[in-house]
Parts: C-alpha cells; structure tokens; sequence
C-alpha cells in the first residue's frame, strides 16, 4: 500500500490537459482557455456620459448657478456633429458619447431645464461623470489569459472585443464500466443476491459535475472474457473508471484482463478507508482508475483521484475540492495505520462550523454521503478523534453555500 499523498502526486504526474478546440463564448463557460485572447479594440470605444444630464464646458459651470444654451439632444447610439461651446449644453443620455468641446457632464438632477435652456445648480469637477476610451479594456490588453478558467464576466468582456468563439481545451469523455453478476439496472427489480448498478449513475453525475462527459457502458459479468471486451472497448475514451473486481476476491478479474490487455499499473491500494483496493494506471494511452465496488468508496475515490484528474485534462489549475475547519461534536473511533475519510455532515455553531459523524460509516451506506456532506480527514496514525478538536473537512462546492446572507 502506498499513502494517500503519494497516490495522488501519482496521479497527477500521470495526467496532462487534453487539446484544444474551438467553441462559442456561451459554451465556453466553465471550460478552460486554450490561448491568450488579445482585444483589438478599446472599450469603450470612445468617452460616453455616465449619467443622464448634459456634457458642458467646465470652465462654464466651474462657479454655480450657471445658465446655458441647450444646442443638441444625443440619444445613446448616436453621436451629434454640434460642438460645445462657451455658454452651451448637450442634452446627454447614459451611454451617449462626449460631444466636441465638452470636458464635464452635469447629472440632470442638478439641473433645472428650462425650454431651450438649462440651469445648472452646482458646480462639477473636470472629467465629472464621463468615461473615457479605453477604460475598461485597451486595444493590445489580454482580456482572457491562457490557463483561465472562463466564467460568466468573461464570456461579457469576450462579446465586448467582438469575440464570438474562443479556443478552449476539451472537455474528456470518461467511459464507466461497472463489473459484477449481481448488477441490474436501474429499471430492473433485483431479484434475490442482485443489486442496482446505481455505481453507474453516481460516477456518472460525479463525471458531469466535474465537466466531463459519461459513457455508461454495459454492465460487464464476472467473467474473464466479458470483462476483457469490456475494457478494451472502454479505452476508446480519454479515461476509464471501472467498479468492482480490483480486490483479491476469487471472481476479481479486472486485474488480469486488464494484463492481458497492457495495462500499466502505476499503484494498486492506497492506506485508507474507505476506498483501500484502489487501481491507477494507463490503458492504451488512457488513464485507468480501478474503482473499489462498494458505492462510497467508489465515490470517495472518485472525489479524492478523479475528480483532481478530470480538472487536470480540462486544463484547470485549481483542480481539488476545498477543505475548510470543523470541531468534531462527538468522538469517533478509526483504525490506526490508515488515512480514513469520516463522512460529516456540517453546520455552524457559535465558533466556527460543527461536523457530526454519519450514523454509519458502511463502505455501502451511500446515504451518508448525500445532502452536502463533507469527509473529515483522520491522520493515519490517529486512533481516536476528540470531540471538540477542529479537524480539515474536504468539501463538495456547494457545501459551502449559506442559509444566511453575506450581508
């Protein structure tokens, strides 16, 4: 057995960001940039009015009141040729561009209209309520750099500089096998020693939620042949994730077809619980994670390996799960020797969050890892938590939404 630090640097030293390809600015949200993007313009394009109110010459409205000849109306999305002079006004809308001669606009608000002209009753600054060129974004500036992940801002800025696709890394397709006789699916009422394949449809959501794309495969028998088949028709995808037959069970065949097949293993069980049988290597290229059956350890797997894994082919730099602090409620008891991850649920208490230990901690009680839970990280060498000592709690993102608002 390897420890849990060292299983992941393997994984991530096996795993590279897939290539890039080209997609609209929409469908690029979330997904990671492949290319520096460069604006070839300035926005904006040239200084426009912040407010509603009238663009002036400072030096007319420099001591209050002062009264001016309104000479032309701008709606935003036009621009007039009527030039400000001394003693004149431009009637401005917010977004309407800064006519000829004006260096200030005044808010309406703090004037007085009064038929073809205006009085202003408070003085403004130079440069008052305008925007100027290029203020947001400069012709030459990267707007989006390599590496970035693309959120909602940048899809705007990218519509902005006129940018309509985008070269993003691709998104990996990961094929789920699940092996074993007892499985049905989930449309199938189990029948005696039978159980759902629901393995299938948590790797699934956990695959989407991480921005890959599922494959569900057939459900694979234990059988040497079948498993074989299975495994090689997995490979057409960037990574496989198997579950079942990688322990050393009599009818664990997912080891030796996938030697027959050239695997190259990398490890195989790591010192923790739950999750301890797990395999790592390359298939044709591929990465290969060899899933424990039991559904929480596959998860557990999932959320600590693969999860990581996926982000890296997608080109993300910030790959792993947020760990945040808690105080343990009541004391649990682990095994010694290995890294175990105690599932807990969290809440606040009036000195940071509070975790509580699951009622079980079964390997198959996938209940306890629904509804936000987090896994409380148990050092190898512990053998007793304490209550009331604050241990790290690696977290699903949406764990850590509040009830109560920021502010």
């Amino acid at each position: 057995m390897i420890p849990v630090g060292e299983a992941l640097a393997r994984v991530l030293e096996a795993t590279h960001a897939l290539g890039a390809e080209r997609v609209t600015i929409l469908d690029a949200l979330g997904r990671v940039a492949a290319e520096d993007v460069v604006s070839r313009r300035a926005v904006p394009a040239a200084p426009y009015s912040a407010m509603d109110g009238y663009a002036v010459r400072h030096a007319d409205v420099s001591a209050a009141p002062a009264r001016l000849r309104i000479v032309a109306v701008e709606p935003a999305g036009t621009v007039v040729a009527t030039a400000v002079e001394t003693g004149t006004a431009v009637k401005l809308f917010t977004g309407s561009v800064i006519p000829r001669g004006a260096d200030a606009v005044v808010r309406i608000e703090d004037c007085d209209a009064d038929g073809d002209h205006v009085r202003v009753r408070v003085p403004v600054p130079v440069r008052a309520n305008i925007r100027d060129a290029g203020e947001d974004i400069e012709p030459g500036q990267v707007v989006l750099g390599r590496g970035a992940a693309v959120g909602p801002a940048d899809v705007g800025v990218l519509a902005s500089v006129g940018r309509s696709t985008v070269l993003v890394h691709q998104r990996p397709s990961v094929a789920i096998l699940s092996t074993g006789s007892e499985l049905v699916e989930v449309d199938d009422e189990p029948g005696p020693g039978q159980v759902v394949n629901s393995n299938a449809y948590g790797l699934a959501a956990a695959v989407r939620d991480a921005g890959g794309d599922p494959v569900v495969l057939p459900i694979a028998p234990d059988r040497l042949d079948d498993i074989r088949a299975s495994v090689i028709e997995a490979t057409r995808a960037d990574a496989v994730l198997s579950t079942g037959g990688v322990s050393v069970g009599d009818l664990d065949f997912v080891k030796d077809a996938l030697e027959a097949a050239g695997f190259e293993r990398i490890f195989w069980r790591v010192a923790q619980k739950p999750g301890k049988p797990l395999l790592f290597g390359r298939l044709a290229g591929r990465l290969f994670f060899g899933l424990p059956g039991n559904p929480v350890s596959a998860l557990v797997c999932f959320a600590l390996y693969v999860r990581p894994a996926l982000r890296r082919l997608q080109g993300h730099r910030r790959v792993h799960l947020p760990v945040v602090h808690a105080r343990l409620a009541a004391s649990v008891r682990k095994t010694r020797g290995l890294t175990e991850f105690v599932r807990v649920s969290l809440c606040d208490g009036p000195d940071g969050l509070v975790a509580t230990a699951a009622r079980s901690q079964s390997s198959g009680a996938l209940s306890a890892l629904g509804g936000g839970a987090g896994l409380l990280v148990a050092a190898a060498d512990a053998g007793e938590l304490a209550a009331g000592v604050s241990y790290p709690v690696v977290v699903a993102e949406p764990t850590l939404a509040r009830e109560t608002p920021p502010f």
